[in-house]
């Protein structure tokens, strides 16, 4: 095997664990890769891509590289290429080409404008899976040269449109233009934290991208499932079953008796039965002779040799536990979740009631034609209620001021925090669309009634939840967790709750991360804005007890240090609550157990559905991947519970929700015998995922950063022209030719991690790394 193969790893700034280095392997192993990445949240997705990034970059395999993420997490992309793997590749907004700023980049390369094609030139870059939605984009994609290797992020927003219907696949957008793709690059890259586990068919759409073989078509595919969810199939249906098993092996391989045995338990004499059995495609008929535990374990068998295994790396929290039990060396916290429930006193919840009514009257009232615009104004008004008093407030201000024609210009900015909160429909109406929307709903509302609103909220007293936050802080504090994130949809709540705590006279050192930014306080009251590795670094040096944030900037601030986290609002979708956790529940995390606090209105319709949800399911005591048959529709159900007549808690809406809820949970505790598939026929990638981590051999790298240490400390060996002068230790002044001025670079990972915004790692890659015939 070729040893350079360790190179990207052995000269980059992290250090994987060992899930992400077998997945590495498994992707650099059989080039050109084709693999749909699927671990839990804060388990390294990126991680595992960016090893291959840097490594097919480095190695010469991959010279157009094309990422495709959703907007809000392009600038994570970017920051992690960047700062973990030294590769500072441009994120493409549609019109300019924009890099992460760094000590060796010109201020002139930071923000490049280029055409609507110029783009597609580009070696390697970043782009919004949303910016292809437009067909002119779409069109410019389609025509690009052909790429090595393309990477889509969140991968499950490419889906058909009714997903689970009989009707004829109708891809969305994303899905269609991976459609396209996927016959215009070499390798493709897929990775979601949440595994199609709604319908077999969304898995298929997903693998068929990736490339199945012929008899896997989707009803095939559908039906094994199904037939996998049967306790004792019947001869014909492992018959049918063993075909597909068959081709499976024919197209990647067969599957190895050892692992039949460690996932079946059988003995080598009836494990090798089995698989003799399924692989004899002329003895079909003696699948019947199968005993019943032989006949379950043929399922898992077929299963796990699955394309649902063969194109699926899934790691689990569960799985890492095992093996960090065994010795290996993981670090995976345990969660301890607790409700706080919030009574309001009689004059606020008279308030919540009275807006409750307006926004169901509202609705209810509006003409047909007029119901997508005012339901996304009324469902504004709702997220925002349920947020704080404070956060309505603002809301009922700005639609006052818009009604009278008073707004200020560039006062729409907000409605970024307003969209859809619906990870599964990526064709929700995007910031235009939103702002379009608000405006048309204008001529449907009052200004009276809204002005009636606002007075009433201004007249409130503090917001109860407030009181049971400092409770929560107090007693967090007390159990040993001195840092806390504290999270909630909206900068205006985020406002009041840093207002509030400084004012509190504890003495809480606070900073806040938001849409503007870092900001962290100065003398007099002012807060000053900073960038995003500066409140990353001050949180990680204790300089606050508490970071405020909104979910829109949370993503990619991640700080195993910090144990605790406090959701003062929770989004109708559980799935965002969950990658607010995934911000410290991550693989290294430094505390046994992760705290997790969330505040409630009392009698409400959020809080009804989501008491059932703690009940019958555990919701936020584990990942919740596996339970998106129930979660996916949270969204829809709590809005159409809040928009019906009554519109609260006791709501006939709200109990059929509720009902609705405890059923499918209850239904999903029901896992079948084979263990293969969910109820339903859907597919479980828990049991077709990883089953052990069995770490290949690794050749060592020919190249480390001692070594590129040491060639700093013998300038001679640098090209000629070049300048260099020790700082301290592994720390140096890099002077290169046709630059002016000198830039500080490192050879440890560590110092670089700590200071990205002012120094440079020095490694291939690099941009002070001599590249080309003088190097």
């Amino acid at each position: 095997r070729e040893r350079t193969e360790a190179l990207g790893e052995a000269t980059a700034a992290v250090t994987p664990w060992p899930h992400q280095a077998r997945a590495f392997d498994r992707l650099w192993g059989r080039w050109p890769p084709r693999l749909l990445i699927a671990d839990e949240v804060g388990l390294g997705k990126t991680i595992q891509a960016g090893m291959l990034l840097r490594q097919a970059w480095l190695g010469g395999r991959a010279k157009r590289i094309l990422i495709l993420a959703p907007k809000a997490v392009l600038g994570q992309w970017r920051v992690e290429l960047r700062e973990k793997f030294n590769l500072n590749w441009p994120v493409y907004d549609g019109k300019y080409l924009v890099r992460e700023a760094s000590p060796a980049l010109p201020d002139e390369d930071e923000r490049r404008e280029v055409g609507a094609e110029g783009w597609v030139d580009e070696p390697a870059v970043i782009a919004s899976s949303q910016l292809f939605w437009r067909e002119e984009r779409a069109a410019v994609l389609r025509a690009a040269p052909r790429y090595d290797l393309v990477v889509l992020d969140e991968a499950h927003h490419a889906r058909r449109r009714s997903a689970g219907s009989k009707k004829a696949r109708n891809p969305n957008r994303l899905l269609g233009l991976m459609d396209d793709l996927r016959d215009r690059a070499d390798g493709l890259l897929l990775l979601t934290a949440t595994p199609m586990q709604v319908d077999a068919v969304e898995l298929w759409d997903l693998l068929s991208l990736l490339g199945l073989p012929g008899e896997w078509s989707e009803d095939a595919f559908v039906r094994f499932f199904e037939d996998a969810a049967h306790s004792n199939p019947d001869r014909e249906t492992l018959a049918r079953m063993a075909r597909l098993f068959r081709s499976a092996e024919g197209e990647w391989g067969e599957t190895d008796r050892e692992e039949v045995q460690r996932r079946t338990g059988l003995s080598v004499m009836r494990a090798t039965k089995v698989l003799n059995r399924l692989r004899d495609a002329e003895a079909s008929g003696r699948l019947g002779d199968l005993s019943l535990d032989e006949r379950r374990a043929a399922v898992l068998t077929m299963v796990a040799g699955s394309p649902a295994r063969r194109l699926i790396s899934r790691n689990t929290r569960e799985l890492l536990r095992r093996y960090a039990k065994a010795g290996a060396d993981i670090r995976i916290a345990r969660r301890r979740v607790d409700d706080r429930f919030v009574t309001l006193p009689p004059e606020q919840d008279e308030v919540y009631r009275a807006v409750e009514h307006y926004i169901s009257e509202t609705y209810s009232g509006a003409k047909k034609a007029d119901r997508a615009a005012v339901g996304f104004v009324m469902t504004i008004y709702r997220r925002r209620l349920a947020s704080s008093f404070r956060a309505l407030r603002a809301t009922l201000e700005r639609r006052a001021a818009a009604i009278r024609g008073e707004a200020a210009p560039g006062e729409e900015s907000w409605i970024e925090e307003d969209l859809p909160d619906d990870d599964l429909d990526p064709e929700a109406a995007d910031a235009d669309e939103a702002a379009r929307l608000a405006k048309r709903a204008l001529d449907r509302e009052e200004v009276t009634a809204i002005e009636g609103l606002l007075a009433r909220v201004r007249s409130l007293p503090r917001d109860a939840k407030f009181a049971e936050l400092v409770s929560a802080l107090d007693g967090l504090r007390s159990d040993g967790y001195g840092q806390v994130m504290v999270f909630t949809q909206f900068t205006d709540t985020m406002d009041f709750l840093r207002e509030e705590l400084a004012g509190e006279g504890g003495g809480l050192r606070l900073m806040c991360f938001s849409g503007r930014g870092g900001e962290v306080p100065e003398a007099g009251g002012r807060w000053r804005s900073v960038s995003r590795n500066e409140v990353k670094e001050r949180f990680r040096k204790g300089q606050a007890e508490v970071l405020l944030c909104t979910d829109a900037a949370a993503e990619g601030l991640n700080f195993q240090f910090c144990g605790a986290v406090v959701n003062y609002d929770l989004p109708w979708n559980p799935m965002r609550v969950e990658q607010r956790i995934g911000r410290l529940d991550r693989v290294g995390q430094e505390k046994e157990v992760i705290r997790i606090e969330n505040l409630h209105y009392e009698d409400t319709v959020e809080t009804v559905v989501y008491r059932v949800l703690r009940q019958r399911i555990g919701l936020f005591e584990q990942f919740v991947g596996s339970l998106q048959p129930i979660l996916a529709r949270l969204p829809g159900q709590i809005r159409d519970a809040a928009f019906a007549p009554g519109g609260g808690a006791s709501s006939a809406r709200a109990a059929q929700v509720a009902a609705e809820l405890e059923r499918v949970a209850d239904e999903s505790k029901g896992a079948p015998g084979a263990g293969a598939a969910s109820a339903g026929g859907r597919p479980d990638l828990d049991a077709a995922g990883e089953d052990e981590l069995r770490l290949p051999e690794r050749p060592p790298s020919p190249v480390t950063l001692d070594d590129l240490d040491r060639i700093l400390r013998w300038p001679e060996l640098l090209p000629s022209g070049w300048g260099v002068r020790r700082l301290g230790e592994r720390e140096y002044a890099l002077l290169r030719p046709g630059r002016e001025g000198e830039v500080r670079v490192t050879t440890d990972p560590a110092y670089y991690d700590e200071h990205p915004g002012s120094v440079e790692l020095w490694s291939p890659g690099g941009l002070l790394f001599p590249t080309g015939p003088d190097a």
